[in-house]
């Protein structure tokens, strides 16, 4: 089945508006792909929000988002010493009180990391584009309602025997991005105020991020599964 026609049947059945994204990550910069031609603002929310407007294929690196969580969840961009990054907090809070102090900013912070997956490779570039133009990116991003991920959520545990994590918290890279990337796992999450406005995201819409391959692994089984669910507690003629 191609991605193409992957991405239909689960649209088509689901009812979900917005096409797919495909994210894959290289080890150097592609020869044959257009590179993002400014930096973006805030950053990789920026750049999804463009592919899902314009259908256009780019890569991006880690010069080009003026927010470097995108590309630091990749590993085109180094993290942050946590020297670096309570001085970072410091200065932003200066700008917008997300938190009630400092501290508290900081240790939002530290829970995060408790969270998040080491990245430990050293990659050049990130590729975004739709997903039935990408031909195995390492993520597909999926902009559904909580309805329809639902059943993308047990078609994965019908084959899998495991539950998708689900996140909530301020910022969304290191949920729909890190976490997957670095963990081969699926995720979701309603994400935050700039990934949803960025993005393009509707009030009904959320974040579910997949690996490729457990996408290819759960297709077989999705009409099955749907067609169950959808139904739930219709009554059953005789």
């Amino acid at each position: 089945m191609t991605n193409q026609q992957i991405q239909e049947t689960i649209r088509s059945t689901l009812g979900i508006k917005k096409e797919f994204v495909g994210i894959t990550v290289w080890k150097e910069e592609p020869k044959d792909i257009q590179k993002y031609g400014e930096r973006a603002f805030p950053g990789i929310c920026t750049q999804i929000g463009e592919v899902l407007e314009t259908g256009k294929t780019f890569y991006t690196d880690k010069d080009q988002c003026f927010c470097t969580g995108g590309v630091i969840a990749t590993g085109v961009a180094p993290p942050v010493s946590e020297e670096e990054r309570d001085e970072m907090l410091k200065v932003h809070f200066e700008i917008s009180k997300g938190y009630k102090d400092v501290d508290t900013a900081i240790a939002y912070e530290n829970q995060l990391e408790k969270i998040k997956p080491s990245i430990k490779e050293e990659n050049d570039a990130v590729q975004l584009g739709l997903f039935k133009d990408s031909e195995s990116p390492d993520l597909v991003l999926i902009f559904c309602t909580p309805g329809a991920a639902d059943i993308l959520n047990r078609s994965y545990t019908y084959v899998t025997g495991e539950p998708i994590q689900g996140f909530g918290g301020n910022g969304a890279c290191p949920f729909a991005i890190q976490y997957p990337y670095g963990t081969k796992k699926p995720s979701f999450t309603y994400s935050d105020v700039a990934w949803r406005k960025y993005v393009g995201l509707a009030d009904e819409e959320l974040t579910v991020t997949f690996p490729y391959q457990s996408l290819v692994e759960l297709i077989e089984c999705f009409p099955t599964v749907a067609n169950e669910y959808k139904h739930y507690g219709e009554l059953v003629e005789e």
